[in-house]
């Protein structure tokens, strides 16, 4: 399986911030992580971020909250891809071309994020590198998305 680029940041926009939001991942899981680092590497990462064939981002609905699907690398999107095709989940991609947009882990949390909410209706977080060794969440809480799509300061009444 190749990974293709659709489009994104130029060329090394966001590369190294992408190694230090792997090794905040790393620190993460070694216990020695610090939430104020990782988001501040997540925003700053250009990540990789697959294109389903009728969705414009890739995502999954889990207990009431959609997961924009994201990762720090192309091997990450294929092995995710592989699966995706191997379980029928999207044959689409058995083929072996998986496009992909390269995009600011900010763009996510401030636009897309908040465009999925107003689309879906429903929370939205990103899930990075699903399926991987490594899996981070940045759920929908505030500090991490915008206010007005934080679940912790939502009005009860407009929960989903």
């Amino acid at each position: 399986m190749k990974a293709e680029r659709a489009h994104g940041p130029a060329c090394g926009v966001g590369t190294l911030e992408r190694a230090t939001l792997t090794a905040e991942i790393h620190d993460l899981y070694d216990g020695q992580g610090d939430g104020d680092r990782l988001l501040a590497a997540f925003r700053a990462a250009a990540l990789y971020v697959p294109l389903a064939e009728n969705e414009p981002i890739c995502s999954a609905e889990t207990d009431g909250v959609q997961w924009l699907y994201a990762f720090t690398s192309t091997t990450e999107v294929e092995r995710f891809a592989r699966a995706r095709a191997e379980a029928g989940t999207d044959p689409g991609w058995a083929s072996g071309r998986i496009r992909h947009w390269t995009v600011l882990g900010s763009r996510l949390l401030d636009i897309a994020v908040p465009a999925a909410v107003t689309e879906t209706r429903t929370p939205t977080g990103v899930a990075v590198d699903v399926g991987g060794i490594r899996p981070l969440l940045m759920p929908p809480l505030s500090g991490i998305v915008p206010d007005p799509v934080a679940v912790d300061l939502l009005e009860p009444d407009r929960r989903a």
